[in-house]
């Protein structure tokens, strides 16, 4: 049998046994070393981001419900441009050599008082001009982003997906003591597309984006930024990010922009 011929070799001949064992021992810290550098060179499996700015409000237009006698009027003519304290925070996971899933958590709220110049009527409502208002604007947006790497070099890397947000929002004014409020939540999917442009040692230009457009409205989620990495782990990135959309529908109509300046760190496990 050619087992039997080999256990007997085995046991018969100790010295190349002996020999096999001392070149494993030899090879083993080799096969280790190769292996830890195998897994050096592999992407992070989790990522952070935290993002802190400003935001200004550039356009904040609504009416509701979207027909007479409810009027058009601007929130951001009652409330001011800003700027606004915002921020987000991001977790990506790489699950797979070209797959990733992100969940995005990104509040935006507003509170200020202002006076309208001219009478507006809100969900029925008639808000006298002169008379000191309280506006309440509500965005916050949660999402699930799944990316497919499309090229990873030294000097780029191209990433597209799709993304499941789910908005909640609300609108809301205030004068002499009463409120009136209308809040909106949805389900929206949208396209996702991430850059990064290594253009020097520890440099990197970022293009992170996330929208969809319809004739019934559009979402915009787009920032670019410099990122310079600190070390394996951790890194550093500020810029400009803009954020853009609305709806006009039968419902209501709501068109919003605003301009962010943004910093921002990660950490890379």
């Amino acid at each position: 049998m050619r087992g039997t011929k080999i256990e007997s070799y085995v046991v018969l001949d100790s010295n190349v046994e002996l020999m096999r064992h001392r070149h494993a021992s030899a090879l083993a810290p080799a096969l280790l070393a190769a292996g830890l550098q195998t897994a050096a060179a592999e992407p992070p499996t989790l990522t952070l981001d935290l993002e802190a700015g400003a935001a200004w409000q550039r356009r904040n237009d609504a009416r509701i419900e979207n027909e007479p006698p409810n009027t058009r009027f601007s929130l951001a003519d009652l409330t001011g441009s800003g700027p606004y304290p915002a921020g987000r925070a991001a977790l990506t996971w790489q699950f797979a050599e070209k797959h990733a899933l992100r969940v995005l958590i990104a509040p935006l709220g507003l509170e200020e008082t202002g006076r309208f110049e001219e009478p507006v009527v809100f969900r029925g409502r008639t808000f006298d001009p002169g008379e000191p208002t309280e506006a309440t604007y509500r965005f916050d947006s949660y999402r699930v982003t799944w990316l497919y790497t499309l090229r990873d070099t030294e000097a780029w890397t191209w990433r597209a997906g799709a993304a499941l947000k789910i908005r909640d929002a609300e609108i809301a004014l205030r004068q002499d003591g009463e409120t009136t409020r209308k809040t909106n939540t949805g389900v929206v999917p949208l396209l996702a597309l991430q850059g990064a442009w290594r253009f020097a040692p520890r440099w990197s230009a970022l293009l992170d984006f996330e929208g969809a457009a319809a004739p019934q409205g559009r979402a915009i989620d787009l920032a670019l930024e410099l990122s310079r990495a600190i070390d394996e782990h951790w890194s550093v990135a500020g810029g400009y990010r803009l954020l853009d959309g609305g709806a006009d529908n039968d419902e209501l109509l709501t068109f919003a922009r605003f301009d962010y300046a943004v910093l921002s760190v990660q950490y890379r496990w």
